[in-house]
């Protein structure tokens, strides 16, 4: 929806919402604040894209100022197991007021005795929730990328902050980039890339080194900032990668938007690459461009958030159980086409 109809149409949107409210709330002198249902079922990696994230900042900064103490409760529906991930990226920017009144109901635990039905008339729970009240929106899934209006190199233009967030790098036939990190058991790896001219193979790999690594700081320097191969590297003695888990060397086309993440089970180095390498029996592009962007987020960042979020809630005994880290899927990348 952001790349079709723009952040300003959808803030619009959402102030025509509110302003319906504050109109039902002044006809009667029985409402006094708003209940609020998401439903999270389908929540994906693609949703926590880093410009949909901003323009979320956005929207909530604007609610917050303009229609303060109007929203009652917040009833967070279908929690996946990637809820505890999301909140992590999100929590940060909605004030500690609003995060109180939120409630996350996993799974079809919104159904127990204390659920919704607590605080929504049950003529008033729509029946895509197995309530009476039928819902006349359509769910077609994605929108179609030929009814988007802006790529991904306009939204950062068009945003300052996000610039900063995002590399822009492009290999010539043949060469290699990588990003390695370092990372601790229970963190989490993110990436966010989109596939701007040409192809491009992916792939997240352990690295095991046989003999001691460099610590210096120009070291660190090339970890953090990546380094391009003229050509495939030949094989090291000092170290060997691994591809993590039981993913592969994936292939990504011109337009291709990726959002992905790995819930890390063992410490060391990790190798984010992308490469403008063909398979066997066919010729690589002359040259890709791409845009990328790779957060870490710490255990104690990730562990953190999820303990406090089961900890505020009165609503998340039974559902606080079913988010543990080692529920979060170990390789998760989503692509659309």
């Amino acid at each position: 929806m952001l790349r079709a109809v723009g952040e300003d149409a959808l803030l619009r949107h959402a102030l025509f919402i509110c302003e319906q409210g504050i109109q039902k709330t002044n006809a009667t002198s029985k409402i006094s604040s708003w209940t609020l249902l998401i439903d999270l079922e389908g929540l994906n990696l693609r949703h926590l894209w880093a410009p949909a994230r901003m323009a979320m900042r956005r929207f909530t900064e604007v609610m917050e100022q303009n229609y303060p103490e109007t929203l009652g409760v917040v009833l967070i529906v279908q929690a996946p197991r990637l809820f505890p991930l999301a909140w992590t990226l999100v929590k940060s920017f909605i004030n500690e007021n609003t995060r109180r009144k939120c409630l996350v109901y996993a799974g079809n635990d919104y159904l127990e005795e204390d659920g919704i039905h607590s605080y929504i008339h049950h003529e008033a729970i729509p029946d895509f929730l197995g309530g009476p009240c039928p819902c006349d929106i359509e769910c077609n899934g994605l929108v179609p990328r030929e009814e988007y209006t802006r790529s991904t190199e306009d939204v950062l233009e068009r945003e300052a902050g996000l610039q900063s967030l995002y590399k822009s790098l492009t290999l010539k036939r043949g060469e290699l980039h990588e990003v390695t990190v370092e990372a601790d058991v229970d963190g989490v790896i993110t990436w966010d890339f989109d596939t701007v001219l040409g192809e491009l193979q992916f792939t997240v790999s352990h690295r095991s080194y046989t003999q001691p690594r460099c610590n210096s700081s120009l070291a660190a320097m090339v970890e953090m900032a990546g380094i391009t191969y003229p050509s495939s590297p030949s094989p090291s003695d000092s170290y060997t990668d691994t591809i993590v888990d039981d993913s592969s060397v994936e292939t990504y086309l011109e337009g291709d938007s990726v959002q992905g993440s790995y819930y890390v089970s063992k410490p060391g180095t990790y190798v984010i690459m992308w490469g403008n390498v063909a398979p066997l029996g066919k010729q690589p592009t002359q040259k890709s461009t791409f845009l990328y962007s790779i957060e870490i987020i710490e255990p104690k960042d990730y562990a953190g958030s999820v303990s406090s979020l089961t900890s505020s809630f009165s609503n998340l005994s039974s559902a606080g159980s079913s988010w543990n880290t080692s529920s979060v899927a170990s390789w998760n990348s989503m692509v659309s086409r």
